[in-house]
């Protein structure tokens, strides 16, 4: 019935652990399957890649240990030919992170964005901004390319004196 729809993926629709269950409906499945958003470290992606389990893997760079386990995820991916669309709906440090890691692999066209977050669209000196096709710029400064505005996040968080 989805296929029908032009839906893009169909993400999460099991239950997190339910492995056989997801690879039994790939299988079968008109529109490409989507998970992983709630798994942690590399280790936990393994049975899901190397079974088939998932069109598209989605880690959350806030949730599996950085940067670095998210790049070996996403080459673990490409080498079961599974798409990586980054999980970005965490704070807007999570979200560069996410841009950055997905520019630099080819079969990573998106990252998986929360708009109305205010840890994501207010803590930042310079707002993210779609663009007329509906994507986000990626950050061209130094580090992450993003700098955090500490009045926004002192507000957000209650902390008094920020880094101070």
């Amino acid at each position: 019935m989805l296929a029908e729809y032009d839906v893009a993926w169909f993400e999460e629709p099991l239950p997190p652990d339910a492995l056989e269950d997801y690879v039994a409906l790939r299988r079968q499945a008109l529109v490409p399957i989507a998970g992983g958003e709630v798994s942690t470290r590399r280790q936990s992606f393994k049975p899901w890649l190397q079974t088939g389990a998932f069109d598209i893997v989605q880690p959350d760079v806030t949730k599996v240990g950085g940067i670095s386990e998210e790049r070996r995820i996403a080459w673990m991916a490409a080498e079961n030919g599974i798409r990586m669309i980054p999980h970005g709906w965490n704070t807007a440090v999570g979200l560069a992170a996410d841009l950055q890691l997905a520019s630099a692999f080819a079969n990573t066209d998106l990252v998986e964005y929360l708009t109305g977050s205010p840890f994501i669209d207010e803590i930042t000196t310079k707002p993210w901004r779609l663009d007329a096709d509906g994507m986000l710029e990626i950050p061209e400064r130094p580090g992450l390319g993003i700098e955090i505005d500490l009045r926004a996040l002192e507000s957000l968080s209650g902390v008094k004196r920020f880094l101070d």
